[in-house]
């Protein structure tokens, strides 16, 4: 970046000004929130961004992770993350679970909770969707994303240091 290049303001709910695809300054928005290009004719919205999160319930406990990073770093959250272009949540799901635990997961059940939340420090909204899951197979090693894990119960819900309150919510739901 130059030293004469200037910080265009951007954030997750002011619609696009330029096209992602061509560059070329776009309409004004519509009432439904998108642009158009008036170069290619696409039309552009801003939406939250999909994200997954297991609640693994064994013995009545559930399984939470402390992050090791930022955003929220040192406080608790559920395995899972931003799912890729076009992968379903239930294999996002099984990615993330090898990637940060090591381990093979089988959803039991349908979403337990739905939830929209705001992440990072510029304030991205995230669509987030919580599945209740067990461990098939592999043992727990917290690779990089993950300080340690903690198993919980619905007695110790509540004085948990949760990052996003949704995650609590989740637990709660799942130990139901």
């Amino acid at each position: 970046m130059s030293g004469d290049s200037k910080k265009v303001p951007f954030t997750a709910t002011e619609p696009f000004k330029f096209c992602p695809a061509d560059g070329t300054r776009l309409e004004d928005p519509r009432p439904s929130g998108g642009v158009t290009c008036p170069l290619c004719g696409r039309s552009w919205y801003r939406n939250s961004a999909p994200a997954v999160g297991a609640v693994i319930v064994e013995d009545s406990r559930a399984l939470v992770t402390v992050r090791a990073r930022e955003p929220e770093k040192g406080r608790v959250d559920l395995p899972g993350g931003f799912l890729e272009v076009g992968e379903h949540p239930v294999d996002g799901l099984a990615r993330e679970a090898r990637e940060e635990l090591g381990v093979e997961l089988e959803v039991v059940e349908r979403p337990v909770l739905l939830a929209i939340h705001t992440y990072g420090e510029g304030g991205a909204y995230v669509l987030a969707i919580g599945f209740r899951a067990r461990i098939t197979g592999g043992e727990i090693h917290p690779t990089d994303d993950v300080a340690k894990v903690k198993w919980i119960s619905t007695e110790e819900l509540d004085s948990v240091n949760f990052a996003w309150e949704h995650d609590r919510e989740m637990v709660r739901a799942a130990l139901r």
